[in-house]
């Protein structure tokens, strides 16, 4: 059951009561792991070594994609959200329209926003036991979660028409572990964040944020070092291995 208020304008606050836990993100500002089934599969984080370097790494195949776990929703392709256009922000839609996909997250109460991503946005696409970083020179960056560029060009294609011959905008869903994470995952829209990126247009963009933080576990951290760690690659174990103390400090 989804419990909502409203505490400001252009946000929405409501509960998940009988979520499935099967999507949980946990940590900060400063570095995050996405949790699928209960097992982390996802990580970003500030790397520590200055000037804003940052990291995302998958883990291995034998874990649980997002796509496996999620569900498609067809109203995301025309959900009638309208930019402010001079802010780019827009009225966050019912929370019952996101059902089906709120429905997977863990229990709690989260706050939803929509707007339109800033000009400078970084996709980031980690592959699995391998290590992506870059610089945060722009204000947006959303880690996939599932294959990019998307397969089904078809279906970019129809994105990309729709976006240019202008109306409804597609959105997108993404998950910060808070509400000043610079740093998101892409829960769906895929394809469509390529269609925009082809016709050159910011992306219409969903976040959902838990209103409270919710601080690293211990034994997920554990669980995270073994299965992001477990690669050939030894730069990628000394990269990671520079991140997993500051994780620590902040765990619950």
């Amino acid at each position: 059951m989804i419990r909502q208020s409203r505490p400001l304008a252009r946000s929405v606050s409501f509960d998940v009561t009988d979520g499935h836990g099967v999507i949980e993100v946990t940590g900060g500002e400063r570095g995050s792991l996405l949790l699928l089934a209960g097992d982390p599969e996802f990580l970003e984080a500030n790397d520590g070594c200055g000037s804003m370097g940052w990291l995302a790494a998958r883990a291995g195949t034998g874990g649980p994609g997002l796509s496996d776990v999620k569900y498609l929703i067809e109203w995301l392709g025309a959900p009638g959200l309208v930019p402010d256009p001079r802010t780019g922000q827009a009225e966050p839609p019912d929370p019952e329209s996101l059902r089906p996909l709120l429905s997977l997250l863990s229990p709690g109460r989260y706050v939803m926003t929509a707007a339109l991503a800033p000009h400078h946005l970084r996709v980031v696409h980690p592959r699995a036991l391998q290590v992506r970083s870059w610089y945060a020179d722009e204000e947006l960056a959303l880690v996939t979660t599932d294959a990019w560029p998307p397969r089904d060009h078809r279906a970019v294609r129809r994105y990309r028409d729709r976006i240019r011959a202008g109306g409804d905008l597609p959105a997108l869903v993404a998950l910060f572990p808070t509400a000043g994470s610079r740093v998101g995952y892409l829960l769906d829209g895929h394809h469509k964040l390529a269609a925009y990126e082809q016709a050159e247009v910011r992306p219409l963009v969903i976040r959902l944020v838990p209103q409270v933080p919710r601080p690293f576990r211990p034994d997920d951290l554990d669980r995270a070092q073994a299965a992001f760690s477990d690669g050939p690659s030894r730069h990628q174990g000394d990269t990671l291995g520079g991140v997993f103390p500051s994780m620590r400090e902040e765990s619950a």
